[in-house]
């Protein structure tokens, strides 16, 4: 059964749905006390049990991966509709979210610095490993959801710049890490679009050959 493509994207799914609904429960601990699990930090969790644990992990993620674009592109979209860009009227809103974007990048960069440094690696990683990291998106839009239990006021302007801040991020983020590998040795410029034009006119060419046969 496990065998069959379409039944492992079946259990793939249905233990991501399971995990997160059980990671929406309460449990009473007594005397008052309750405790809670973060279906963010569950479902992280469960894939890194997955992809460590499970000889078919591979081949089940990048199976996955090929339907997943659209559910991302609608979890980004509908966390862009929460943006209020009416708070940035405020200077102090604005001065909040620069020093917020430039201490992650300082914490990030310096981190992976005194880290590199540690384990002995390369000048070269040691240079460039922090940049690469400077990217935001998924766990930090999924935090804002977690942010909303501070309250209507300080939950909005945390949700508020932190998406700002992945916007700078993935607006300027991408860019700088591939400009970072490049200059690391690790990627060559151009060498994928090159790849991938290549084999989009290979299918061209076949998908003509078919038709004039047709």
């Amino acid at each position: 059964m496990f065998f069959s493509n379409s039944n492992r994207l079946s259990l793939t799914i249905s233990f991501v749905i399971m995990t997160i609904a059980m990671a929406s429960r309460e449990f009473e601990l007594g005397g008052g006390v309750k405790i809670g699990f973060s279906p963010l930090l569950v479902c992280m969790m469960l894939g890194t049990v997955f992809c460590n644990f499970s000889e078919y992990s591979v081949d089940i993620m990048d199976r996955s991966s090929k339907w997943t674009a659209p559910l991302y592109a609608l979890f980004f979209v509908l966390s862009g509709a929460e943006l209020d860009l009416g708070v940035f009227r405020y200077p102090a809103t604005i001065l909040i979210g620069f020093v917020y974007i430039l201490t992650r990048c300082i914490g990030k960069y310096t981190g992976a610095l005194l880290g590199s440094s540690l384990m002995n690696c390369s000048e070269t990683v040691r240079r460039y490993l922090g940049i690469t990291l400077f990217p935001q998106a998924g766990v930090a839009l999924g935090m804002v959801v977690t942010a909303q239990a501070l309250g209507a006021q300080m939950g909005g302007l945390v949700r508020n710049i932190v998406l700002f801040s992945v916007l700078v991020y993935e607006l300027a983020g991408p860019q700088m890490t591939r400009m970072a590998l490049t200059s690391a040795g690790e990627i060559k410029a151009g060498a994928s679009d090159a790849g991938n034009r290549a084999r989009f006119e290979k299918k061209e060419k076949i998908s003509g050959m078919r038709v004039k046969k047709a």
